[in-house]
């Protein structure tokens, strides 16, 4: 993937689906087996869900990239300023990212707020 391949939704939960068909066609070009291929979607799943709740309504971008050999997508929203996700909703998406991706970081910096996940990349891939 010789540039970021970005994607930018609106700010609600029925355009998902969209991130999801992305994050599974750039995971397959990386050469993620099926199972991989699942669990990174679920990686998006859960960085939109969290930016889609912090933003309340912003529209939510996505960048896929590879860094060596870990794929990341980082989500980004406007900051509404008040509160964040729920935190309840967050401990348990952190326990899911703990599990199914290398590392990630949910931060608020500069009226945006950041979730990046990376995920490690076991072959070279298709493409």
């Amino acid at each position: 993937m010789p540039s970021p391949i970005q994607l930018e939704l609106p700010g609600h939960s029925r355009f998902m689906r969209l991130a999801r068909l992305l994050a599974s066609g750039v995971a397959t070009s990386c050469g993620l087996p099926l199972e991989e291929v699942e669990d990174f979607r679920v990686v998006v799943d859960e960085v939109c869900a969290t930016l889609i709740e912090a933003g309340g309504g912003y529209p939510v971008r996505l960048s896929f990239r590879i860094k060596g050999d870990l794929l990341i997508v980082e989500g980004s929203t406007q900051d509404r300023g008040v509160g964040g996700p729920d935190e309840d909703r967050l401990a348990l998406s952190n326990q899911i990212l703990d599990v199914v991706t290398e590392s990630h970081d949910y931060e608020r910096q500069n009226g945006q707020v950041v979730f990046t996940a990376a995920t490690r990349l076991r072959s070279t891939g298709v493409g």
